[in-house]
């Protein structure tokens, strides 16, 4: 037994110092591994997981990136990081690793802000547009909306050229007649954002709610769909963003007039057919018609100079070991327009801290503030007659702008063209200033009082203050009314406090998700103003001690109080249900019609997973259905109630007159809310894995107690009332493709479209129409829109031009038995009395809007183009008119002046001398178009080619760079600002476009570099 227990010990011994060897082998065949962890910027990315492949060993990278790691030289380390691209690296004989993680959009796109919350993308019930920074990171942008236009279904986008001038979104259409149609703007859970003032760079992503049941939890504020703008945060290793760029701006069409030459011609040939002149000289001599062909003065080229864009960002962000997150950024633009002396600058500046105490508790702080100044902006000058830019097309192309002492010309010395006064001096002398300054503070907190019951508080201050200082010349300084000088400064403050509570949990294969919100938002604003005309003074601070001063002082406030209640189920990621009530109250509204109600539900079946779906390739299939209600209350604070001014005039003794008050609004205590019922069925898609997605929406909503301001028949009173339903139904397709993927070469392209029907369906008892309150050119009380059973809002009202008559035509006679008209004058189509009739002659909202985005990088390149456009609309062309001799235009400046119809050549432009007519359809053309929006190309410099740069681009793009249209105006695009009548109103949509001369887009080229420290 003891030789057994020897031997036994004696193999023991053997075997463990094999085992021991070996041992010793595969440890020195082990090896630490250092290694940091990147993005594509160069910046440290912490909290990632390296983890030694198909073993549980792994290591979390620190705050700059950095990780250590023991591993052989045959193992495989796996790299992962929320919202990036798995990678794997073989660590072979390396001892120290980098490895650069790029962001993995599939990932990124997962999580969507849905309002009081996020949610997962694939738990999404509603129709919800998500517009994320990397999709619009390669246009060089100074506007938010722009970001917008063309990357989100439903969601259509028409600006100006003019600096800093408002860029008009509309989601799913149009509801309101006379209320506000912008969409409500939620920034980082504040209401009321003006997305104008927001720097593109700070933006993380937007999301367009767009369906009731995602919009009905804004309730009241919700009709006209919402935007949620969530800005960007701080993370990981600090990291300084410097982005400066330069575009260079013009107007390059120039719209078709007879030169100066030419003009002079044809008004001497006009004034020596006429037999009462025989025997006197024409008006021009032969030397002067020398002078023009030698110099003819083109005044489009007066008015429009090149312009030139300075825009400068700077941005700082990281986060501290104590989970402190910051990002700061702050940016300056200041846009020299393509009109003479306009110009805009804005100074802004973001602060978002927010910092993690402990599990439970955190809190964040937001500030912005911001400076717009603009400076000349022509839609604030008188438009009577047209534009500022249709003065100077249609001024006397014989007349220069000063004489031979250096002085202005004031008018037309020979009194024609639109012998307005000299559009040039007009811009020259004036100064019309607006300076608004935005101050918006928000501080948040959350309390996790467990992992599936938090507490969210949201408090905001916002405060604008707004100064106009204007001096504007209109006419001659010793004329009646034609010099303004005015003061007016405006303060608004509004503040906002939401209570959130929010409940989340798992029972198995089921989930809940419960939020309940109390909500209290307030405005109050004050209105301040000076005004003083007819002063022959050379500035703004010398206007006082006139007799015709004015002073007003006005104010308003608001409140709303809102209760909302959301329930959401999801069984197995297979079926979603979500059900939510919002009950506001309005002070707006009189007592017994403040509290709205509104209601929605949504229903969603995530069918990806099935078999049927696999055997299809789909890697998603989604159907979803909705419906709901939301109101709209956009209409002033004062609206409901009877309003008296001050410029009554009456007489105690038939001669002598007094001021005295007078009634200008009747209140309507009725007045209540406009409610939009909608009603959505989509479905999303996917395929090879993601490479392919989509979605494609059908929607159809109705909004009834339409808000309508009117005036009171037989006086001159405005009220408001609940007038009428209208209906808008569509279409919402949207898809995206990785269409190439490889390791040198890239090809990413998005593409989406909307097509919408928008109709009257009732107007007030049995009233089939209401004439509109957009006012034409050249005054004569002429009415350019109709609200009409049957028809869009924005819908054009005027007369059929049906050519001219002709010496054959049968010409109908009149009550008293003479011709309605002589051979050459302008055709109409007439009514059973003889008269011209009045007809619906066109519609300016497009049935079709449409984007395609596409991104090539071939390795350091990116190349970017994107293309968007409208269909099915027309465009008022007024402009077209008054060059034609219209509208307060005395002579014809139109090339086909010579084309007008003569005893010898009948055509169908009317005989020179008769009155042309503006309100006809003559002048409607065909709006469509297709339009090159961005032409981007970039250079992304190797890393570390220069010591401590993460990052360097440089780009240069152009915006703009052609159009596909049968427009003859400038842009058929752009809309003029909405002239309307004394006493009445009209938002901008009723005018929707009528062309009066616009501010047109302009061609531009940008040249910029982005660098990253």
């Amino acid at each position: 037994m003891k030789k057994q227990i020897t031997k036994f010990f004696r193999a023991s011994l053997f075997f463990s110092l094999v085992l021991a060897f070996m041992s010793f082998q595969v440890a020195s065949a082990q090896q630490t591994v250092n290694g940091t962890v990147v993005d594509e910027t160069g910046v440290g990315i912490p909290g990632a997981n390296v983890l030694v492949q198909g073993t549980s060993k792994g290591a979390v990278t620190d705050f700059d990136g950095n990780f250590s790691i023991s591993a052989s030289s045959s193992d495989v380390l796996v790299v992962s990081f929320l919202g990036y691209v798995t990678q794997s690296v073989a660590v072979g004989n390396q001892t120290s690793i980098t490895v650069t993680l790029k962001e993995d959009a599939a990932q990124l796109d997962e999580v969507v802000v849905i309002g009081y919350g996020t949610a997962k993308k694939s738990d999404v019930t509603g129709a919800v547009s998500q517009v994320t920074a990397k999709s619009f990171e390669d246009q060089p942008l100074t506007r938010v909306e722009n970001a917008l236009q063309g990357r989100a279904s439903g969601v259509t986008v028409a600006g100006s050229g003019a600096p800093g001038k408002g860029i008009k979104v509309r989601i799913r259409g149009v509801n309101s007649i006379t209320g506000n149609n912008d969409p409500l703007v939620v920034v980082d859970g504040v209401f009321g954002g003006d997305l104008r003032t927001i720097n593109p760079n700070n933006i993380a992503s937007m999301e367009v709610l767009k369906d009731a049941s995602a919009l009905a939890i804004y309730g009241s504020r919700g009709s006209n769909g919402v935007i949620l703008v969530t800005t960007k945060k701080g993370s990981g290793k600090a990291k300084v963003t410097i982005d400066q760029f330069v575009t260079i701006s013009n107007i390059n069409k120039r719209l078709p007039t007879l030169s100066s030459g030419d003009f002079a011609r044809f008004e001497n040939d006009q004034f020596t057919s006429d037999p009462n002149n025989a025997g006197s000289p024409p008006p021009y001599s032969a030397a002067e018609l020398s002078i023009f062909d030698a110099d003819p003065i083109w005044y489009q080229d007066l008015m429009f100079q090149t312009g030139i864009t300075n825009n400068s960002q700077l941005s700082v962000s990281g986060s501290t070991d104590d989970k402190l997150r910051y990002f700061l950024s702050g940016n300056f633009i200041d846009e020299k327009g393509t009109q003479i002396t306009s110009n805009y600058r804005r100074y802004s500046f973001r602060s978002n801290l927010s910092k993690e105490f402990s599990d439970k508790f955190s809190v964040s702080a937001n500030v912005t503030a911001s400076r717009e100044i603009t400076h000349n902006d022509q839609d604030v000058f008188s438009s009577g007659d047209g534009s500022a830019i249709n003065r100077a097309i249609t001024w006397d192309p014989t007349a220069p702008v000063r004489d031979a002492n250096g002085d202005y010309i004031l008018r037309s010395p020979r009194e024609v063209a639109n012998n307005n006064y000299n559009p040039i001096r007009r811009f020259e002398l004036s100064d019309h200033d607006v300076t608004a300054d935005r101050l918006n503070i928000t501080l948040n907190g959350k309390y996790n009082f467990t992992d599936k019951f938090s507490y969210t508080l949201i408090t905001a201050i916002s405060t604008l203050h707004r100064d106009t200082e204007s001096f504007r010349v209109e006419g001659d300084f010793e004329a009646t009314g034609f010099t303004n000088i005015g003061y007016t400064n405006n303060n608004v403050t509004s503040h906002q406090v939401s209570n959130i509570l929010n409940w989340n949990n798992e029972y198995g294969k089921h989930n809940i998700d419960v939020t309940g919100v109390y909500e209290f938002q307030g405005a109050r604003g004050l209105n301040h103003s000076y005004g003083v005309n007819d002063l022959n003074v050379g500035g703004l601070y010398l206007a006082d001690d006139s007799a015709n001063e004015s002073f007003s002082n006005s104010g308003n406030e608001s409140a709303i109080q809102s209760y909302l209640g959301r329930a959401q189920y999801n069984y197995d990621g297979f079926l979603y249900l979500t059900a939510s009530m919002r009950v506001d109250e309005s002070s707006r509204f009189a007592k017994g019609n403040r509290t709205g109600y509104f209601p929605s539900g949504a229903l969603a079946l995530n069918l990806g997973s099935l078999d049927f779906a696999e055997n299809l390739g789909l890697s998603t299939l989604k159907l979803r259905a909705g419906w709901g209600k939301v109101g709209n209350q956009n209409i002033n604070a004062s609206a409901r109630f009877s309003l008296n001014n001050n410029s009554g005039l009456y007489t105690h003794d038939g001669e002598t007159t007094n001021t005295g008050s007078v009634q200008s609004q009747e209140g309507n205590p009725d007045l209540t809310w406009e409610t939009t019922t909608q009603t959505n069925v989509g479905i999303d898609f996917g395929f090879l894995n993601g490479r392919i997605t989509g979605s494609i929406d059908y929607f159809n909503k109705d909004t009834e107690d339409l808000l309508l301001q009117t005036i009171v028949p037989g006086t001159s009173i405005r009220t408001f009332i609940n007038a009428g339903e209208v209906n808008n139904k569509g279409i919402d397709f949207s898809l995206s493709a990785d269409i190439i993927q490889s390791e040198d070469f890239s090809w990413n392209s998005s593409f989406n479209l909307s097509k919408i029907k928008n109709e009257v369906t009732k107007l007030n008892g049995d009233t089939e129409f209401i004439v509109g309150n957009v006012a034409g050119i050249g005054g004569g009380g002429i009415r350019l829109n109709v609200i009409k059973v049957g028809e869009p809002l924005g819908t054009f009202w005027g007369y059929n031009a049906m050519g001219t008559w002709k010496t054959t035509d049968n010409i109908p006679l009149d009550p008293d038995g003479a011709p309605v008209a002589v051979p050459g004058d302008e055709k109409f189509a007439l009514d059973e009395n003889g008269e011209r009739e009045f007809q619906t002659i066109g519609s300016g909202l497009p049935d079709v809007t449409f984007g395609w985005n596409n991104t090539f990088t071939y390795k350091n390149w990116d190349l970017n183009v994107f293309l968007n456009g409208s269909l099915g609309f027309d465009v008022w062309n007024q402009v077209r008119g008054t060059i034609s001799g219209n509208g307060g235009n005395r002579s014809d400046l139109s090339p086909t002046v010579y084309d007008r119809w003569t005893p010898q050549n009948e055509t169908d432009l009317p005989r020179y001398g008769t009155g042309n007519v503006l309100n006809s359809d003559r002048w409607i053309e065909k709006g469509d178009f297709v339009r090159l929006s961005n032409l981007k190309l970039g250079y992304t410099f190797d890393e570390n080619l220069i010591k401590g740069i993460n990052s360097l681009q440089i780009y240069g793009s152009g915006q703009n760079l052609f159009i596909i249209t049968d427009y003859t105006g400038y842009d058929p695009e752009v809309t003029s600002r909405v002239r309307s009548f004394s006493g009445e109103s009209a938002n901008e949509d009723a005018g929707t476009g009528v062309d009066v001369g616009a501010y047109p887009n302009p061609v531009s080229f940008t040249f910029g570099v982005k660098v990253t420290f």
